[in-house]
Order: C-alpha cells, then sequence, then structure tokens
C-alpha cells in the first residue's frame, strides 16, 4: 500500500470539494438564490464522505505501527525515491524526493515499533520541528537540524541548490561525520541535493563546510533553539 499517495489523494479531493462548495455558494448569493434542499442534502452528504475519510487516514497515521522501520517506510510510500534512511536513538530521518521537490520524514520509534511520519521542511516533520537556516552569503544553501526524539541528540543537513547541485560534493565538519549524500532529479543539470548526518552530542563550537567554503549561519541559535 501507498499510503502517503492515497492521503495525497484524499487531500486533493477535500481541497477541490472545498472549492466546489465556495463556487455554488457565491454563484447562489450573486443570483440571489438560495440553495435548494436537495443541493443542500447532497453537499452535507459528501462532505461527511470526505470527513470522515480525512480522520480515518489520520487514526492510521497516529495509532498503525510496524515491527521495522523498513515496513514503517514500505506502507508509508512506494512511489517517491527513497534516501538512505538515519537512524538515531528515537527517531529515523528519512529524505525522498518527489517531483524534484526534497521532502523529509521523521519516523518515530516507540516501544520497538516504529509510527508514520509526519510532513518537514524541505518540504515537511510535525513530529520533530526543524530547526534551518539560509546561508548568509548566498542563498544557495541552506543548514539546519532536527532533534532526535527527547534526546539531546540531532541530524544535521545541508540542502545544496547551486549549479553543481547535481554532483556529489566533499561535504565536511568540525566534528569529523560522515554525511550522506541525496539528490532530487529536476532535469538535465537541473538537480538539488541534499547532505545529512547525526550529532551525538550538540558541540560547543560548530562549522561546516561544502568543499572549501564555510556555511555561515547562527549555529548557536540552532542547536539551542528547541
Amino acid at each position: 500500500m501507498d499510503f502517503q499517495r492515497f492521503e495525497t489523494i484524499i487531500g486533493n479531493i477535500m481541497f477541490f470539494w472545498v472549492v466546489c462548495c465556495a463556487a455554488v455558494w457565491l454563484i447562489n448569493r450573486k443570483k440571489k438564490k438560495a440553495v435548494t434542499g436537495k443541493v443542500r442534502k447532497w453537499i452535507l452528504y459528501i462532505s461527511i464522505i470526505m470527513l470522515a475519510s480525512y480522520f480515518l487516514t489520520n487514526i492510521v497515521r497516529n495509532t498503525i505501527s510496524f515491527t521495522s522501520l523498513e515496513k514503517a517506510i514500505s506502507f508509508y510510500g512506494k512511489t517517491n525515491q527513497q534516501g538512505h534512511p538515519l537512524i538515531g536513538e528515537e527517531t529515523a530521518f528519512v529524505p525522498e524526493s518527489d517531483e524534484g521537490i526534497i521532502y523529509v520524514n521523521i519516523y518515530e520509534k516507540r516501544k520497538d515499533k516504529w509510527k508514520l511520519p509526519q510532513d518537514f521542511l524541505l518540504g515537511g516533520n510535525g513530529n520533530a520541528a526543524g530547526n534551518s537556516a539560509m546561508d548568509k552569503n548566498t542563498a544557495d544553501y541552506r543548514a539546519g537540524i532536527t532533534w532526535d526524539g527527547n534526546t539531546d541528540s540531532c541530524y544535521i543537513f545541508l540542502w545544496d541548490s547551486t549549479e553543481n547541485g547535481w554532483k556529489k560534493r566533499n561535504v565536511k565538519d568540525s566534528e569529523n561525520s560522515n554525511f550522506i549524500y541525496f539528490e532530487s532529479k529536476l532535469g538535465k543539470g537541473l538537480n538539488v541535493s541534499i547532505y545529512y548526518s547525526y550529532l551525538k552530542e550538540v558541540p560547543s563550537d560548530y562549522k561546516l563546510y561544502i568543499d572549501d567554503y564555510e556555511i555561515e549561519v547562527d549555529w548557536r541559535e540552532l542547536l539551542e533553539n528547541r
């Protein structure tokens, strides 16, 4: 099952239905006519179905759990390209690519069971809020962190949207972390990429580099703001 795709379809249908209801209301108001009882009934019935579908997806998202991260990822979405999972103590950081946009899913581990993710930054997470900032000298780099649940550890990421974003570059930091590379293909020579790693402890003086360039953001603010 591709739960993510199903959830997206439900969301799109609900948005379309809200637009249709608003259009019916505006048309009747302009014509100074009241919506007929039959039309009102159909609007009510379909609205109930839409709301029931929405609540069903939320119940599934918040109640279902899996014995392994692989099963949770497989159930959540099989359509989009997935990056290599980075597993922490209480969560897992899994980037994905959808039509040229990089999303990040944070899967939470509870009592040795894995839960479906919420949405996150570069597109998606409500589960573990991410702090990010644009490089002070250019809009081509965005760096940030997201916490590993309630621990003092965090995932750190760097988003590269330069003309060199289509190829893997040398990313390193002051903690000698091992960075994983994941790219999202927009077209020939038009890719963006993300590098991500894991910090077990928050360093007092953190630095991040891509090739020989030092990323300039307020790391103290990012790493202390929870």
